[in-house]
């Protein structure tokens, strides 16, 4: 049996995730497709627009065979961690191959880069000091000073995916994990707003959601009736639903309270308090905020780790995920099971079933209640969402 893995946030799903499910399964002749899935909350600190069990529900509608959620703690941070979460759960559920898109689908090229990152020689770590001194965010250093030290491959991290790319490969050096990798070129800008393009980006289509561009939905979304059912039933969350919830958060915080958040330093904390005391919206207070040093993806992040209550103490003292949270599978992939169950990880079926205590697991349950506060359904969403069978 062969398992194939890819990392996910289908925030929508859309053809272009479609078309990289159907590439991945022929390219690697796998029987069967994990996906590992943002759950609440998006890489960028938003949450997502569709409830995790519908987005499952759509990718196995499309291609997959079982969908595991890639909780808060991993989901909502920087592409480093982002990819060794999920990664980590990859591996612990038994693949045999991983995929992912990329606007270059040159694996030489970003294994190099992943090798260099992992184990920086002395040219690469002077040029990135050097860049970093310079006041540029620390991922255009990243891809300036490997520019220098490999010219062939360093222009590779000005694109978001082959820098995510890179974040896998590097996660699989890093945990020891054996995997084919299958890259797929990306079949459209990653931040084009149009619906004009083959393959729509998710930014556009979240745009005609909000617009009520159906027309455009049902054309470019396989299984455009689980969005229209979700829309029609209150579950979709929109934008700006939590930014009040945010706002009052970040106004009532103690020094002790930004003092504990992940990723903190050279003071941002107090720009973003500043900022949160006259901002009114969301994004307001970012584009306040933000700096050079100091993107908008990085404080959207914060802001979402203040509201969950992530502290950088939880993240250290839980570095990988310790069990798999299922958020739906196909009936025929009975036999994927047998063998994901060899492997020996905990599976989480039902939250009310795991007896865990993690930190990790308490924030999930958290986002689930705050994703459900912004589409104005009750807590608990997380015990009662239940797995998609499909």
């Amino acid at each position: 049996m062969r398992i194939l893995g890819v990392i996910a946030e289908y925030n929508p799903f859309h053809n272009g995730h479609a078309h990289h499910l159907r590439e991945a399964r022929r390219l690697s002749g796998a029987d069967y497709v994990i996906v590992v899935m943002s759950s609440c909350f998006t890489q960028r600190g938003e949450a997502a627009m569709l409830s995790p069990a519908d987005r499952a529900r759509m990718a196995l509608a499309n291609g997959a065979d079982a969908v595991f959620a890639l909780p808060a703690c991993w989901a909502v941070r920087d592409a480093e961690h982002f990819a060794l979460g999920g990664v980590s759960l990859l591996k612990s559920l038994g693949a045999d191959a991983i995929s992912f898109g990329a606007e270059a689908a040159d694996l030489s090229g970003l294994a190099a880069c992943a090798r260099m990152l992992e184990r920086p020689d002395e040219a690469f770590t002077a040029a990135l000091h050097r860049h970093m001194d310079t006041g540029l965010p620390y991922p255009a250093a990243v891809s300036a000073a490997m520019t220098e030290v490999l010219p062939e491959s360093g222009a590779l991290l000005d694109s978001p995916n082959n820098t995510l790319a890179v974040c896998y490969l590097r996660a699989m050096l890093r945990l020891n994990a054996h995997m084919d990798v299958y890259p797929i070129p990306r079949q459209a800008d990653y931040h084009a707003t149009s619906l004009t393009q083959a393959f729509p980006s998710a930014t556009a289509l979240r745009g005609a959601v909000h617009r009520g561009d159906w027309q455009g939905i049902e054309t470019n979304i396989p299984a455009a009736n689980i969005l229209r059912t979700a829309a029609m039933e209150g579950r979709l969350h929109r934008s700006t639903a939590l930014d009040q919830a945010l706002l009052y958060r970040l106004r009532t915080m103690q020094s002790s309270d930004w003092a504990a958040l992940p990723d903190l330093s050279e003071g941002i904390e107090d720009r973003l308090c500043a900022a949160a005391r006259s901002a009114s919206t969301r994004e307001e207070l970012l584009l306040a905020a933000k700096t050079r040093r100091y993107p908008y993806a990085r404080l959207s992040r914060l802001c979402t780790h203040a509201l969950l209550g992530v502290t950088q103490q939880q993240l250290d003292d839980e570095p990988l995920p310790t069990a798999a949270w299922l958020l739906g599978f196909r009936q025929e992939a009975t036999p994927l099971f047998t063998k994901i169950k060899q492997n020996g990880f905990p599976i989480i079926g039902k939250a009310a079933d795991y007896t865990g205590n993690e930190a990790w697991f308490r924030t999930e349950l958290l986002s689930y209640d705050l994703w459900a506060l912004g589409c104005g359904l009750p807590a608990g969403l997380g015990f009662t969402q239940g797995v998609v069978r499909v």
